[in-house]
């Protein structure tokens, strides 16, 4: 089983590495600012929530298993608190949050989410095959 977190681990890190470079080739190619909105800030942070969510549902899989769901859902609630406290302060400063703002903390948001989502669902489905 340790070895199916390491796995899932390494398959959010990867996942978010690549979506970080696409999304940078993009934003290149259609001559938009690169470094603006915290792109790299919200790449770190959500994949790093989603590997901490993802592991305490791992290591506590047998203790919680009836709540995994609600556990799953409380690391969304803590993925948007995340985003309240740092990145809406800064996005908001000018009375406006735009378009290239909003998508620099969800597209990461979601690639994160999606994968998490992948992840889980492999270790719900090693939890009930070792029923």
């Amino acid at each position: 089983m340790r070895k199916l977190l390491i796995v899932n681990i390494l398959t959010i890190a990867s996942v978010s590495i690549v979506t970080y470079f696409i999304y940078m080739s993009i934003l290149q190619s259609i001559q938009a600012p690169i470094h603006e909105n915290q792109i790299l800030l919200a790449y770190v942070i959500n994949t790093i929530l989603a590997i901490g969510i993802m592991s305490f549902m791992f290591l506590f899989k047998k203790r919680f298993k009836d709540q995994l769901g609600f556990i799953f859902m409380l690391g969304s609630f803590i993925k948007f608190a995340c985003f309240f406290v740092f990145f809406y302060p800064a996005y908001n400063s000018d009375g406006d949050i735009t378009r290239d703002e909003f998508l620099s903390f969800f597209i990461p948001y979601t690639i994160c989410l999606i994968t998490e989502t992948v992840t889980s669902i492999r270790l719900l489905n090693r939890l009930d095959a070792n029923e």
